[in-house]
């Protein structure tokens, strides 16, 4: 896939989540067009959500630093929380890795259909909808899941997004969508955001935060 493609850097981007935070396993199969034991992301707000805090590392690190003062993680976490930040920070990410998403109804959001018509007509992720209560699973295949291997291998710096995944399944993968929309509602410039608007930058309040709680500044 070409990187430099907008429509494939967000197609990549959503692929890199499905690899990563991929909730389970399934043995869904639809007129045989896919493979009988396909992973999932469970939740299409899960998603989307997650997708937001990867194009925003500083929502991602206030986010942190809230679920650390609210004592939900442990010692070793803490740490591992404190050295993200910081990298966010070192990395300039607020601003190199910022990719603006607009605020509706409910947050930030981006309408995924023709990233995921890009994906399913190359046989690498698909979506369907599961059970009565009409819950929307996306699929990665495992052609999906070999081009993810070779992206890395054929682009070194596509790692970044690898290691951002990593962070979100680590520390948010176990919340369900609406828990990790509940938790981006507690910043005030998010939730404050008028509809339809780009969501703005919160490096200051992220800052402030880590000199709270850690008693030295970020940087």
């Amino acid at each position: 896939m070409d990187t430099n493609n907008s429509i494939e850097r967000h197609a990549i981007r959503i692929l890199f989540i499905l690899y990563y935070c991929r909730s389970g396993t399934d043995s869904h199969k639809q007129l045989g067009l896919f493979g009988d034991k396909d992973s999932y992301l469970d939740s299409e707000t899960k998603l989307q959500k997650f997708d937001f805090w990867i194009r925003y590392p500083d929502y991602l690190a206030a986010a942190l630093l809230h679920q650390c003062s609210q004592g939900k993680y442990e010692e070793n976490d803490i740490a591992k929380v404190k050295d993200i930040v910081r990298q966010i920070f070192h990395d300039q990410e607020p601003v190199l890795r910022n990719i603006p998403m607009r605020r509706y109804l409910r947050g930030a959001h981006e309408p995924l259909d023709n990233v995921t018509s890009f994906l399913s007509s190359r046989n690498l992720a698909y979506k369907r909808i599961i059970g009565k209560g009409n819950r929307t699973h996306y699929y990665i295949t495992q052609k999906g899941m070999m081009a993810v291997t070779n992206i890395l291998q054929e682009c070194p710096e596509a790692v970044w997004y690898k290691e951002r995944c990593n962070v979100l399944h680590h520390f948010f993968g176990h919340l369900s969508g609406r828990a990790i929309k509940n938790i981006q509602y507690l910043e005030k410039e998010y939730e404050n955001t008028p509809l339809k608007q780009n969501i703005p930058s919160i490096t200051k309040v992220v800052k402030k935060r880590f000199e709270v709680i850690f008693k030295e500044p970020v940087q």
